[in-house]
């Protein structure tokens, strides 16, 4: 457990970097590829995502879930703990910017929210399990950052990243807090939904590679 903990604060770590570097440019597509290198992270070095951890709840037994929470909760130490180290340094220039983008995802209804929460499970499912299942190297890359990219700049929320940017934003609240459970919740069923939908249809484990 306390190495997976540990895994876990590193995968915060590796998102806290990939949205700082998203913030520091102006091009939106440039930013979104450079998101990607918190997945790319990752899942080179074994680290543990929160939202790619849930792809596998269904083709697993129940006491993956412990897994899963350690997961966030090692992913929310990790975030939070670089969210509140940066404005020590020269980089709180970027806070300004981020308060914007922080009240507008608050600002948002909770119900659409919630929407691009699952939507953002969804692209997230599909970078884990493409990075898992091709064989091929560049391929396996290609998969793994192109929903990355896809998710950022359609504006789907995800839970651990807003963690980061609501810490640095200096920007909690009893909304945050509650916005902040209904979109890990929204990630959850997006992950969940490709693996249900094909271990119904073709009886088959997606994902069952995962440790």
């Amino acid at each position: 457990m306390l190495k997976q903990f540990i895994k876990a604060c590193l995968g915060g770590l590796a998102i806290s970097i990939g949205a700082v570097a998203y913030l520091s440019v102006d091009n939106k597509v440039i930013g979104s590829f450079l998101f990607s290198l918190g997945i790319f992270t990752i899942y080179s070095f074994g680290f543990s995502l929160y939202t790619g951890k849930v792809c596998f709840i269904p083709n697993k037994e129940p006491s993956f879930c412990k897994n899963v929470g350690i997961t966030y909760l090692g992913n929310a130490v990790g975030t939070v703990l670089t969210g509140l180290i940066l404005p020590f340094t020269k980089l709180k220039k970027l806070i300004p910017a981020l308060q914007v983008v922080v009240e507008q995802k608050l600002n948002d209804t909770l119900l659409s929210s919630f929407i691009m929460a699952i939507l953002c499970g969804v692209l997230i499912c599909i970078s884990v399990m493409g990075y898992i299942k091709i064989k091929d190297g560049l391929g396996k890359y290609i998969a793994l950052i192109l929903p990355i990219m896809v998710f950022i700049l359609s504006g789907f929320e995800h839970s651990i990243a807003n963690l980061f940017y609501y810490t640095f934003a200096s920007s909690w609240s009893f909304k945050a807090v509650i916005y902040s459970f209904f979109i890990a919740i929204g990630n959850c069923l997006g992950g969940m939904l490709i693996p249900l939908a094909v271990k119904y249809t073709e009886g088959s484990k997606l994902g069952c590679e995962e440790k």
